[in-house]
């Protein structure tokens, strides 16, 4: 068991022309991108591609290197041989300024990311419209990080059962949802998450702003 106070995290670069990271709306026909990459979206990753099970990852997008666009299309639907309902998608692109949308990705070291390191560089796919060429990504190993505790916003997404493997102590006030956890290739349950702006005593690595309160 990790102590809480001395978490090592695995820093990865990942580099993608356009990725799409939406919100899951059911019914909607307009799904807004999300600027961080969810625990569950890297679970699902790390076992499709290395096999790893373990492997506990949370991912931010560096602002500076990304514009939102919208892409809009009819999903297929095969049974009936017909178009559907025209769905429009946000989507992350490079900015003018730059090669690629760029992302900080930190894991959780582990034996399993023994193994991962191993693979690096490498290049894998991430959110959706995949058969479209959207989040075709570029995976690279940069380094270890050791994170100092601080108390603040929670900048990303993680689900709650994970929450003292990623080195958090406290959660002082929660901003609950739910993020869709696969089990398979082609399953998935939704488990409860803490979504940013949750204030918590936790590694700087995972902090936007400092929050002060009286203890």
């Amino acid at each position: 068991m990790n102590d809480l106070n001395e978490i090592t995290f695995i820093h990865l670069e990942l580099t993608t022309p356009a990725i799409a990271i939406g919100e899951r709306i059911k019914g909607g026909t307009f799904r807004p991108c999300i600027e961080t990459i969810p625990t569950s979206t890297l679970k699902g990753s790390f076992r499709s591609y290395f096999g790893l099970t373990d492997a506990l990852g949370i991912g931010f997008f560096r602002k500076e290197t990304y514009e939102r666009d919208i892409f809009t299309y009819a999903p297929f639907d095969a049974f009936l041989g017909t178009a559907k309902l025209p769905i429009s998608l946000e989507y992350l692109r490079s900015a003018s300024s730059k090669e690629a949308v760029e992302a900080d990705i930190f894991i959780v070291k582990n034996d399993a990311t023994e193994q991962l390191i191993r693979s690096l560089p490498t290049e894998i796919s991430l959110g959706a419209l995949k058969s479209r060429g959207f989040g075709r990504c570029k995976l690279r190993y940069i380094g270890e990080v050791k994170s100092k505790n601080k108390v603040g916003y929670l900048k990303g997404r993680l689900l709650e059962e994970e929450f003292r493997d990623f080195g958090i102590t406290k959660i002082i006030k929660r901003r609950q949802g739910y993020l869709f956890y696969p089990i398979s290739e082609v399953s998935g349950v939704y488990k409860k998450a803490l979504f940013e702006g949750s204030i918590i005593e936790g590694p700087e690595i995972l902090i936007k702003e400092e929050y002060r309160y009286d203890h």
